[in-house]
């Protein structure tokens, strides 16, 4: 490895293909949804989603409680993922199995076939609970997945579905993420990232119990927290040098766009690291238009910046603007 050239690793949040994306992508190509982005993505070293939808054919949904939504994009909605440079994707959220195991087997079939490493849901327990291991210039990343919501998701041992984390018991929980931590060491990891689809949605601070968990995830070992749910974004923390993203926001989607929220704004999460630390975090203002997402226009990245600080100052998170970015340095 070069020791002279850091690492960039980068983290999107929510990235839903189905409905009227899905729709976008038929008419106007793969490309259409992240093409704006696939320059920063691809140019990074590992970049990290959530995939909130199935990719698949399957139309007959989850024969559990009736939901409001169910996200689920053609299996050739892939393509929007690969081509746009995305390596990994969390599957631990409440859309895995909007379309039912089958669309939970389609979308890890479409995801094998294409090279994108996942994490969070499988065939069974075991599966579900398997990180995602991937190495880059000699340094070993590995991802596990967990989701709090969504229960009757959560796979078994002879049961395919997520890795469904009970938040409400602070100690089973934390059992669970010792353990998840304990296969990533066993297996070399320089870099143990805890992916979490937690929290409801539209919220713009973490609550107090989920910084104690992000803490306590931190003081046990894992080196980088990576939060999403919410829809929007919310200040990042940093603690003993490692960075806790609580909510990355969405990534595309087709979203109601809540005027109170402009949830339409978003970020982009960009961090340089070696093998042993965090150089410095910048984050991307992005804007989400007609199912497309784009670096933000200039009114867009204004409000962006000016919220994300004011969030990451309440968390005691110093920040700087770099251009058209907004940075922090490890703290």
């Amino acid at each position: 490895m070069d020791a002279a050239r850091p690492l960039r690793v980068v983290f999107g949040g929510d990235a839903m293909l189905g409905r009227l994306v899905g729709k976008a992508i038929a008419r106007f190509g793969h490309g259409y949804p992240l093409g704006p982005l696939a320059a920063t993505l691809a140019g990074a070293d590992l970049a990290i989603v959530n995939l909130e939808c199935a990719l698949t054919a399957c139309t007959t949904p989850w024969p559990g409680e009736p939901k409001a939504f169910y996200f689920g994009a053609p299996p050739a909605a892939v393509l929007s993922l690969a081509d746009a440079g995305i390596d990994l994707v969390s599957l631990a959220n409440n859309h895995a199995l909007d379309f039912g195991v089958q669309g939970l087997r389609d979308t890890l079939q479409a995801l094998d076939a294409h090279g994108i490493a996942h994490a969070g849901a499988g065939e069974n327990l075991a599966g579900a609970l398997r990180p995602a291991l991937l190495e880059r210039d000699g340094i070993r990343f590995g991802m596990a997945a967990f989701c709090d919501h969504q229960s009757d998701f959560a796979a078994a041992h002879d049961r395919p579905g997520i890795a469904w984390i009970d938040l409400e018991n602070p100690a089973r929980a934390a059992d669970d993420l010792r353990a998840a931590l304990t296969t990533l060491v066993e297996a070399g990891t320089d870099w143990p990232v805890l992916s979490l689809h937690w929290g409801p949605n539209m919220v713009w601070r973490p609550s107090p119990r989920f910084r104690r968990l992000a803490h306590a995830a931190i003081d046990m070992g894992w080196k980088i927290v990576f939060g999403h749910s919410a829809h929007v974004f919310q200040g990042v923390e940093w603690r003993a040098g490692c960075p806790i993203i609580y909510a990355a926001g969405d990534l595309v989607d087709d979203y109601y766009v809540d005027p109170g929220f402009r949830n339409d704004h978003q970020l982009l999460f960009e961090l340089d690291l070696d093998a042993r630390r965090v150089l410095k975090l910048a984050m991307r203002p992005l804007f989400i238009e007609d199912c497309r997402t784009a670096p933000a226009h200039a009114a867009a990245r204004d409000w962006i910046l000016e919220r994300m600080r004011a969030l990451c100052r309440d968390l005691g998170t110093h920040t700087g603007i770099e251009g058209e970015l907004l940075t922090s340095l490890p703290q």
